[in-house]
């Protein structure tokens, strides 16, 4: 294999990577039902209470009107007007209001609030994107 056909095919490799890695555009979330959470976990520091939360959390992306997930936790970033004291973060969103009805009353998200012992607090803030002009 000579040094073009060797460029192109790690070019090409790369690509794929890049691809599969979710480094692709975003979706776009405009008209969806975004469902955001935030959780403050009692023993933050505590790996064992971490993965046992996110197991629960990750559960719940089994539910059908789940469109996207995403778990983060803090950047750390040091401004006035950033807080971060929580340890959890989830966007999840639907394709609208009932879908989110759905995953709302739906087995899986009953069964995750039984591990609501793993968090002293929750705060949710549900978004329905302005359209744009």
């Amino acid at each position: 294999m000579g040094p073009m056909q060797r460029s192109l095919l790690i070019f090409a490799l790369f690509g794929a990577a890049l691809a599969l890695t979710g480094c692709a555009k975003p979706p776009d979330l405009r008209g969806q039902f975004l469902h955001h959470v935030y959780f403050w976990l009692n023993e933050p520091n505590n790996p064992a209470a971490r993965e046992e939360f996110l197991t629960a959390l990750r559960k719940m992306e089994a539910i059908p009107t789940v469109r996207s997930s995403y778990i983060g936790t803090t950047a750390g970033v040091d401004r006035d007007v950033v807080d971060n004291t929580w340890t959890f973060y989830w966007l999840v969103t639907f394709d609208d209001r009932a879908g989110w009805q759905v995953y709302n009353d739906h087995p899986l998200h009953d069964e995750f609030r039984t591990k609501s012992a793993l968090w002293s607090r929750v705060q949710v803030y549900d978004i329905v994107p302005v359209p744009s002009p």
